[in-house]
């Protein structure tokens, strides 16, 4: 495949929607539903031009706009180092676009080993394919599963084969309040398979169903364990803009506020949460209350 106008720095995950060319036309894929506008916009510029279009990624999906024949495996378009060995995921998330776009977990054949491992939910596959996966990641260089591996069901010996490879990170979610336990039992198992804290980093969804004090809790907790506390910032899943929508009990300040004091710790840990004072330049869309 000869591809184009590739909108992407080498490595790197794009910014914008993914746009390029092959011997049958062009192809748009959209990740983010914010993009998905400017995206639509596009394909109907190319196809009055004359020209044959194919409009798809997980937000074009989601809201039903896809079009065209796609092109197998996009995502080493969207960055050449990363890699699915599954799609799917068992849980049913309502805060996720996984169920809706991808069904039920599903199990890939064969896959390219790469170092960037997009699974939504690798623990949930059967153990065969684990071992396979771990197999095939041995002698890659700094393994990021970049989707996080679901604390909840973390095993002594996932957490024993995961030791076997070279990570950057060993990556967990602590999404809600309510299964604080499985996520300390999660923790205790990498702990007790020789992680070091300093290596395991938390995505920690907020603004989803909490409240400020519950997702400070989290995050607080996560730091106190010696862990790296990522929050995450829930966005609904048609937001029609980035970083706009703020639950009950948030405001956008606030979530602003959060996000860059606990995304930038190595700097920010230096003076208390409570007294920390986000004075950056945001977006208008940010600062909104």
């Amino acid at each position: 495949m000869k591809t184009s106008t590739v909108l992407r720095e080498e490595n790197k995950w794009p910014k914008s929607y993914l746009e390029w060319a092959d011997d049958d036309g062009v192809h748009l894929s959209v990740v983010f539903s914010w993009l998905l506008g400017e995206a639509i916009d596009r394909a109907a510029e190319l196809m009055a031009e004359g020209r044959a279009v194919d409009l798809g990624g997980p937000a074009a999906e989601y809201a039903g706009v896809a079009y065209g024949n796609g092109v197998e495996n996009a995502l080493r378009l969207h960055n050449p180092n990363a890699c699915k060995t599954s799609v799917g995921c068992v849980n049913h998330c309502p805060f996720c676009i996984v169920p809706v776009v991808e069904g039920e977990l599903r199990e890939l054949p064969t896959w390219e080993p790469k170092p960037i491992v997009c699974d939504n939910n690798l623990l949930a596959c059967s153990r065969a394919h684990f071992d396979k996966v771990i197999d095939s990641l041995k002698g890659v260089k700094d393994v990021d599963f970049n989707q996080g591996l679901d604390a909840r069901i973390l095993t002594n010996h996932h957490a024993e084969r995961l030791r076997e490879l070279d990570l950057r990170y060993i990556r967990i979610a602590w999404d809600s309040i309510g299964y604080e336990s499985k996520f300390m039992q999660g923790w205790d198992v990498l702990r007790r398979a020789g992680f070091p804290r300093s290596k395991i980093a938390v995505y920690v969804l907020i603004g989803f169903h909490d409240t400020p004090e519950d997702a400070l809790y989290r995050l607080q907790m996560v730091r106190r364990l010696g862990g790296w506390p990522f929050p995450m910032r829930y966005q609904p899943l048609d937001a029609v803009s980035r970083n706009s929508y703020a639950g009950d009990g948030w405001t956008n300040r606030e979530l602003v506020r959060y996000c860059h004091y606990w995304s930038m710790l190595r700097v920010t840990s230096r003076i208390p949460f409570a007294e920390f004072q986000y004075g950056g330049q945001c977006g208008e869309s940010e600062l909104r209350e």
